[in-house]
C-alpha cells in the first residue's frame, strides 16, 4: 500500500475507511483525496478482504498482496542493520508504525524513548484471572525486540500472526462482521477491566483483525494506556467507560450505513449508540443480549465457515 505524506509535517497519513479523505495522526491535518487515490484505496480494501478468504488460493493471494510491500532499513548503535518489509505504515504522535508480515515495528522519535519503555512496562504488567483466560494474552502485544538506533531514536518490535492487519485496511464492513469484532473487543475490554487499565485509543489503527479466524487484537498505542481512576492530560478522570466508548466508536466507523437494514439490524445500531454499562463485564452481558436480538441465537461453527453462517436467525 503506497504511503501518502502529510504536506504540513511530513508524517505518513492514514486513510479514512470511506476512501474519501486522509488525515495525519501526528499533526491533525486532513485532505480530500482525488478520484485516482480514492479508486486505488477502494481496490486495496477489496484485495485485503479477498486475501483473507480461506481456500486453496489464499496463500497465493496473500503472497501477491505482499509483492507491493515497501522496504525501510534502520541502523542500530551496535552496527546492525534492521530491514523491514512492510505493507502499511502511518505516523502517530510519538512514533511511526510499520506493519510487516509477522511483526509490527514502532519507530519512536528522538526524545520519545520513555514512551517505548512505558509501553513495554504496561504490556508486561497484564494479568489474567485464570489459566483458562490466559490464552487471551495472544491478542495483546508481545515485545520481541527493542533497539537503540544510531540517530538516537528507538525501535520496538512486537509479534503479530500472518493474516492479522489493522482494522482500518478492511474499509467498511457488513453488520455480521461488525458483530464479531464487537464480541472480540468486549473480551479484550474485560481483560483491561480486570487489570484496572484504560486504553484511550481503541480504534481502527490499534485494533488488528483476522477475518478468516474471527480474531481481534489490541496491539497499538500502549504508550498511552493509563490506570483507571487517574486523570488524563485534560484533567478528566479515566474509567472503564473510556474503553467501552472506544469500542463503540470503532464499530460505528465500520458501518456501511447509519440506517436500519437487514444487514444492519436495529439492535446493532442501538448498542453502538448506547452509553456504556457500569463496567466491561456488564457491558459484555448487555452486548450478548443485543447480539441475539440483532442476529438470532449463536451457534457453533467451523473456522472455514463463511461469516454469513456465523449467526443464524432463529426459526419463527
Amino acid at each position: 500500500m503506497r504511503d501518502l505524506s502529510c504536506k504540513n509535517c511530513g508524517g505518513i497519513m492514514v486513510y479514512d475507511v470511506s476512501s474519501m479523505t486522509a488525515y495525519c495522526r501526528y499533526c491533525g491535518t486532513s485532505y480530500v483525496l482525488d478520484h485516482k487515490d480514492t479508486d486505488y484505496y477502494k481496490t486495496f480494501y477489496r484485495q485485503m478482504v479477498e486475501s483473507s478468504a480461506k481456500d486453496e488460493n489464499s496463500k497465493e493471494r496473500d503472497d501477491r498482496l505482499w509483492d507491493n510491500a515497501s522496504v525501510i532499513t534502520f541502523a542500530t548503535t551496535e552496527g546492525q542493520n534492521i530491514e523491514l518489509r512492510y505493507l502499511y505504515s502511518y505516523s502517530d504522535k510519538c512514533c511511526d508504525v510499520y506493519v510487516t508480515r509477522r511483526n509490527i515495528a514502532f519507530h519512536f522519535r528522538k526524545g520519545e524513548g520513555h514512551k517505548a519503555e512505558y509501553m513495554r512496562k504496561m504490556v508486561s504488567s497484564l494479568d489474567y484471572p485464570s489459566a483458562d483466560t490466559r490464552t487471551l494474552s495472544d491478542f495483546f502485544p508481545r515485545v520481541t525486540g527493542a533497539f537503540v538506533l544510531d540517530d538516537g531514536t528507538m525501535l520496538v518490535v512486537i509479534n503479530k500472526r500472518e493474516g492479522e492487519y489493522p482494522l482500518r485496511l478492511f474499509g467498511k464492513l457488513g453488520g455480521r462482521h461488525i458483530a464479531w469484532v464487537i464480541s472480540r473487543l468486549e473480551n479484550l475490554c474485560c481483560v483491561l477491566e480486570y487489570n484496572g487499565l484504560v486504553h484511550p485509543d481503541i480504534s481502527l489503527d490499534s485494533v488488528y483483525i483476522n477475518p478468516n479466524n474471527h480474531t481481534a487484537c489490541l496491539y497499538c498505542n500502549w504508550w498511552d494506556v493509563e490506570r483507571m481512576n487517574t486523570r488524563d492530560v485534560k484533567g478528566e478522570l479515566l474509567s472503564s467507560a473510556d474503553n467501552l466508548l472506544g469500542l463503540r466508536k470503532t464499530a460505528e466507523a465500520l458501518l456501511k450505513t447509519d440506517k436500519v437494514t437487514e444487514d444492519t439490524p436495529k439492535a446493532l445500531l442501538e448498542f453502538i449508540r448506547s452509553s456504556p454499562r457500569v463496567d466491561a463485564y456488564e457491558d459484555f452481558a448487555y452486548w450478548d443480549d443485543m447480539l441475539i436480538r440483532a442476529f438470532g441465537k449463536r451457534k457453533f461453527i467451523k473456522m472455514e465457515t463463511t461469516d454469513s453462517d456465523v449467526y443464524g436467525k432463529e426459526d419463527s
